[in-house]
């Protein structure tokens, strides 16, 4: 997310300093670009950070760490949110599920409490949701990939 974010930080400026303002939309372009990466890069920042203190707090109380790559992640995310659903994941409460639910509304809606026609900000809080909502999934899911690969453990041991 850091990357991506830097690259797009990176594009931006560099539309703004090639077209000089002289495209279609005027400045908006480089401005979206601009704030998509800047938003992206504090996300990632954040969210490395996070990720940090997870692992220290759960080597600290001897729990599992976060586990799996993006894709596992990706291809738990179904399964945590079932077993959530149904009351089988106590780590993670149904309030969760209702936040992740009204976020993807949100971000899919037409309708924003600040306008997309609105310069760097009808966009930003789209962007703002958005990577809220994935890095909460991707945190949550190595934490449910962590947890059940320490059920399996301690039923196979």
């Amino acid at each position: 997310m850091i990357v991506i974010g830097g690259l797009l930080l990176v594009s931006g400026v560099v539309v703004a300093i090639v077209t000089g303002g002289d495209t279609a939309g005027g400045w908006l372009l480089p401005v979206a670009l601009i704030a998509a990466g800047a938003g992206m890069l504090v996300a990632g920042t954040v969210a490395a950070a996070r990720r940090r203190r997870a692992l220290r707090a759960a080597v600290r109380a001897h729990r599992a760490a976060p586990v799996g790559g993006p894709l596992r992640r990706a291809r738990a995310v179904p399964s945590m949110i079932a077993s959530t659903a149904r009351g089988r994941n106590p780590a993670l409460p149904r309030y969760q599920l209702a936040l992740w639910l009204l976020a993807l509304v949100y971000v899919v809606s037409p309708v924003d409490f600040i306008p997309d026609f609105l310069p760097l900000l009808g966009i930003g809080d789209d962007i703002g949701v958005g990577t809220w909502l994935l890095t909460s999934l991707y945190a949550e899911s190595g934490n449910y990939l962590a947890a059940k690969e320490q059920r399996s453990e301690l039923e196979a041991g």
